[in-house]
């Protein structure tokens, strides 16, 4: 029997995405806690636990004091972690969700890059794609919302890319629960069907903020402030200017991350410009997604950036991926990559004494004693 087209390539790169992710949690192997304590996972190991009803006792709040800071984390992938905990329990379901999503996405972009895109070797852009940026790698093999909202996002554009807006909307919708770029597909998705001239899809758009809106009437319910979401993150839109945190970093004398920061707006906002032609949809959720972004004064840019990573790096810039010196230096980059996690990750991780009390707190089983 002839085997299907395709399920060779989607097979290694299933197994590249799982072992990628491996290879991260090799180094802390003995002590899974280590990864269990990295930012975010222990705000979002919380909310998937108690469903945001945070006690003032949450020992968690020795760092953001305010209960409702909470609510700053949005719903889906909380509630995916609490859906599955039954397998191996909550903290195993941290990392769980998020990497069946980078299996999710990678094999999503593979689809899109083949039969819609229309790109050259689209498994060995695929492959990259599970590797650049770095912090790509680190994010979707921790407690983070990043891939299962690439998933999301991937799916909502083949959907859409194959005239199904319904369930391009109601997966666009989902994104936007996860993480709130998500929101950015319906103005990209209205350019697209206006150009179109197919007026009666657009309704189906309101399904994209729809989640987002029932969200904050929980919020209202619940907790009596509609706009509970946003009042958290007041210092990264008071200056609500592009580069608005750039007068800040000088005043602090950190003149070389204002330069890191230069260099990663020109690599997102040139990537986006080269996807204008060809790949129209793309470009326009890109584009919107950089005009909120560059206007958000904060410093974890590379971070946020990861929403439009996939298509402003990998397909903006597939042309230069696909040539042999990106091939030979690409080795390297993957090993960089796994460095830069091994050494990030004992760097930005909840406090040890304060991580086994909100274990206590929430009723998880104590960690087992390192070896």
């Amino acid at each position: 029997m002839t085997p299907k087209r395709g399920v060779r390539p989607e097979l290694w790169l299933t197994l590249a995405s799982v072992l990628g992710s491996f290879l991260v949690y090799w180094p802390f192997r003995g002590d899974m806690s280590t990864i269990y304590r990295f930012w975010d996972g222990p705000n979002y190991l919380t909310v998937a636990r108690t469903l945001y009803a945070i006690r003032p006792d949450n020992p968690l709040l020795a760092y953001v004091y305010d209960p409702r800071y909470y609510l700053t984390h949005l719903p889906l992938y909380p509630l995916c972690v609490r859906a599955l905990s039954w397998i191996a329990g909550y903290e195993p379901a941290l990392l769980l969700v998020s990497v069946l999503s980078s299996v999710a996405a990678v094999l999503l972009f593979y689809r899109l890059a083949r039969d819609v895109w229309k790109l050259p070797v689209p498994e060995w852009l695929a492959l990259v794609f599970l590797f650049l940026p770095p912090r790509w790698l680190l994010y979707r093999s921790t407690g983070a919302t990043e891939a299962l909202s690439a998933a999301l996002v991937l799916a909502s554009i083949w959907f859409f890319e194959r005239a199904r807006i319904g369930r391009a909307s109601l997966t666009g919708g989902l994104a936007a629960v996860t993480r709130i770029s998500g929101i950015m597909l319906a103005p990209a998705y209205a350019i697209a069907l206006a150009k179109q001239k197919r007026w009666r899809s657009l309704p189906w758009l309101a399904l994209i903020p729809a989640g987002v809106f029932a969200y904050c009437v929980f919020c209202a319910v619940r907790f009596g402030d509609f706009f509970a979401y946003l009042k958290p993150h007041g210092e990264k839109i008071a200056a609500f200017r592009p580069f608005g945190f750039f007068p800040a970093l000088f005043q602090k004398g950190l003149y070389h991350q204002a330069e890191f920061h230069i260099l990663l707006f020109v690599l997102y906002a040139v990537g986006t410009f080269r996807l204008r032609h060809r790949f129209p949809v793309l470009f326009w959720y890109c584009l919107f997604t950089l005009a909120l972004l560059v206007c958000v004064s904060t410093e974890d840019w590379s971070r946020y950036f990861l929403a439009m990573a996939p298509f402003a790096l990998i397909v903006g810039f597939h042309d230069l991926i696909d040539t042999r010196e990106f091939r030979w230096m690409f080795p390297i980059f993957a090993a960089l990559s796994l460095y830069y996690a091994w050494s990030v990750i004992p760097l930005n991780g909840c406090r040890p004494d304060i991580y086994e009390a909100l274990r206590v707190h929430l009723g998880l089983p104590a960690a087992p004693a390192p070896p």
